[in-house]
């Protein structure tokens, strides 16, 4: 069972993690600001490509900002808290790489391609969850009698 103390580093792990996305959407060399792919479809305004393979937009930043600021003030408050927004964030991200992995196939993406675009969810999502419900303490037994 996760400790108290392994909760909230958690959370300030991943509250530095979503600041260091939106970050690097942001340096030159990592990202290119608009495709340079013939029968790509054009990009949005404000949309760029974290790492040549992520498209990011505003939204992207706004959600991965909010996500680093939300838990840089769980881990400063308290391991319930923590548990919370490991709970709620690791929810969300989920059933966001969910929504994408249906409708990659749906378009008919590739099975890796499709895996590789949504895996960095399937995988921080996954962590979050597993921390957010590993060994809780304080969830009731339920006794298992006739």
């Amino acid at each position: 069972m996760p400790s108290d103390k392994t909760i909230r580093i958690s959370a300030f792990v991943f509250a530095l993690f979503f600041a260091v996305v939106v970050i690097l959407g942001y340096i030159p060399g990592l990202n290119a600001a608009h495709v340079h792919h013939p029968g790509m479809a054009p990009m949005e305004p404000g949309e760029h490509m974290l790492l040549g393979r992520y498209t990011i937009s505003l939204l992207d930043d706004v959600t991965h900002g909010l996500s680093a600021l939300l838990f840089l003030i769980a881990s400063l408050h308290s391991a319930r808290f923590s548990r919370l927004v490991l709970t709620a964030f690791g929810w969300y991200y989920a059933y966001d790489a969910t929504i994408y992995l249906v409708t990659g196939v749906l378009q008919g993406t590739p099975f890796a391609d499709n895996f590789a675009l949504n895996a960095p969810h399937v995988v921080i999502s996954s962590i979050m969850l597993f921390l957010a419900y590993r060994g809780r303490a304080n969830v009731p037994a339920v006794a298992l009698s006739s």
